[in-house]
């Protein structure tokens, strides 16, 4: 085992991988080069690559790091073991880690440091205290824009989107399926766009096509929402037409018995800009559709410039965005097209390895190696 070059912090890195962030810079640590070695909090029995980095021991976390979880990144900060690595730091900023990265500095004036911001929803409320780092990546255009308009030095703001490693095997007939799905969070607009979805299949017309809805215990809407979508939906639920469902173990089971993926949220608020779910959808030829606000957007428009189409852009009013999915359900053929351009958008754009050549082009920058 080589010396780790850099102290990668996040929420523990340990199977299985239940959030975006966690999943995004797992793969970065796998595909970084030999012999590219990182330390990071996880299960040292269970290594991300065996035999390299060094895994500092860590138990899981919940989806929000309480004050516990942010005193140990602190203290890993600050052992003297790793105080000649630069940091590689992957959170959404706060009050409390800004104060926490200011006193690192004090300490340690010369320390290379970087944060990749995963979700961009108010980090323009931070730009202060970002722009004291040596460099900030971001998920989304969308994001990077954000902070150079308000202030942010735009030679320290770097874009790498997310990417998926693209599978083996594809879904050849997405339509086949008959099933929409919805994974994500629950809110107040999105269980209106859930119940407009739910209500339009119960015509004679669409018999046979289903909700799927997949939403983790996370958020503070969540449990409130949740009741509410049983209270609306009881006979659909009763006759199998929509599918409640919890967090999901078999995330690629349930993308390939899916026609069509749904992002029905306004923002990407806890999320990566560009959540992995609908990225791992298009890797397996399954088409996506999103309500048109960024950053998700970004997906539609870097596939304009492929000359690529991977599925729908839906309206916000419920009723709108319903039909819309309506119609494509109707439609296999538009939907196997889809699936096909998802997975081609996915190979040129939104691939793992190129995301991992952003981060090393971003390493290399800040700290020269060999």
């Amino acid at each position: 085992m080589a010396d780790p070059r850099w102290l990668v912090l996040c929420k523990p890195l340990r199977m299985p991988l239940r959030d975006g962030t966690t999943a995004m810079t797992a793969s970065v640590v796998r595909g970084l080069p030999w012999p590219f070695e990182v330390a990071y909090l996880g299960d040292p029995g269970a290594p991300l690559r065996p035999g390299r980095d060094r895994v500092l021991p860590a138990g899981a976390i919940g989806y929000a790091p309480g004050l516990r979880d942010r005193g140990r990144l602190l203290a890993t900060l600050l052992d003297p073991r790793f105080a000649a690595l630069p940091v590689h730091l992957v959170f959404t900023p706060s009050r409390l880690t800004a104060s926490m990265l200011a006193t690192v500095r004090r300490l340690m004036p010369r320390r290379a440091m970087i944060q990749t911001v995963p979700a961009s929803d108010g980090v323009v409320e931070h730009v202060q205290q970002l722009a004291h780092l040596d460099a900030v990546i971001v998920t989304s255009l969308h994001a990077q824009s954000a902070l150079v308009a308000a202030g942010a030095p735009a030679d320290r703001i770097h874009c790498v989107h997310p990417g998926v490693e693209l599978p083996a095997s594809v879904v050849e007939d997405p339509g086949a399926a008959r099933r929409i799905l919805y994974a994500g969070d629950l809110e107040p607009a999105v269980v209106d766009r859930l119940v407009a979805i739910a209500e339009l299949l119960r015509r004679p017309e669409l018999i046979g096509v289903r909700l799927a809805i997949a939403a983790r215990p996370k958020g503070e809407h969540h449990a409130a929402a949740r009741a509410e979508l049983r209270r609306r939906l009881a006979d659909d639920l009763a006759d199998g037409r929509v599918e409640l469902l919890g967090e999901v173990d078999d995330i690629d089971a349930l993308l390939r018995t899916s026609s069509l993926v749904a992002h029905l949220a306004d923002h990407t608020r806890r999320k990566v800009d560009l959540p992995l779910v609908l990225l791992e959808a298009m890797a397996r030829g399954v088409p996506i559709a999103a309500v048109e606000r960024p950053p998700v957007e970004e997906i539609f428009t870097v596939a304009q410039g492929e000359g690529l189409v991977p599925g729908l852009r839906l309206a916000s009013d419920p009723a709108a965005l319903a039909r819309g999915l309506a119609a494509a359900m109707a439609d296999p053929a538009a939907l196997l097209g889809w699936g096909r351009d998802a997975r081609t958008l996915v190979a040129r754009r939104f691939d793992a390895a190129r995301m991992v050549q952003g981060y090393l082009a971003i390493y290399r920058a800040v700290r020269p190696f060999s």
